[in-house]
């Protein structure tokens, strides 16, 4: 009789503990899949910023980047102020022109969606200083973002930040 009456105690205790178990999972599922939603919304539509914390030059240290750098997507235009840290084999005419700058600039997006990666988006496009940019975005499920950029006169550079939402 005994027994009985601990293992009753015992299932009622342990009862509510996994049923809020399988809830939490449920409700993290939940959430990773209306966030998952959002990005590839966003993507989709081709209107989206992604805010840049990170750069990673080819030579040197990782920065991070203070205030963030943005880069905004309108369609199938671009506006980006990134600052660069590394060597250029050529050096600009107007020393003030160091940074990567996309001032509205049109291109030709190329974007191939990962069912288990997310986006992977591909543009080329000449800034105002005659420089032939090549940049690769991706783009995760979870908004995280990593632009890899290769230059014709300058060193290769990455930058990490996140999808604004």
């Amino acid at each position: 009789m005994k027994r009985l009456v601990i293992l009753s105690l015992v299932m009622v205790f342990l009862a509510p503990g996994s049923m809020t178990a399988q809830t939490r999972k449920e409700e993290k599922a939940a959430r990773k899949a209306a966030v998952e939603q959002h990005v590839c919304d966003l993507v989709d539509s081709g209107t989206f910023s992604i805010s840049f914390d990170r750069a990673n030059p080819a030579r040197g240290m990782s920065r991070i980047l203070s205030p963030e750098y943005e880069m905004k997507f309108e369609d199938n235009r671009v506006t980006a102020y990134l600052p660069y840290f590394g060597r250029a084999h050529t050096a600009p005419m107007d020393p003030t022109k160091l940074a990567i700058e996309l001032t509205d600039q049109e291109v030709d997006v190329k974007a191939k969606k990962d069912p288990k990666k997310g986006y992977s988006l591909t543009f080329s496009t000449k800034t105002q200083t005659n420089e032939n940019i090549t940049f690769y975005l991706k783009i995760t499920y979870s908004g995280m973002a990593t632009l890899s950029i290769n230059s014709s006169t300058r060193e290769p550079i990455s930058y990490l930040g996140n999808l604004k939402m």
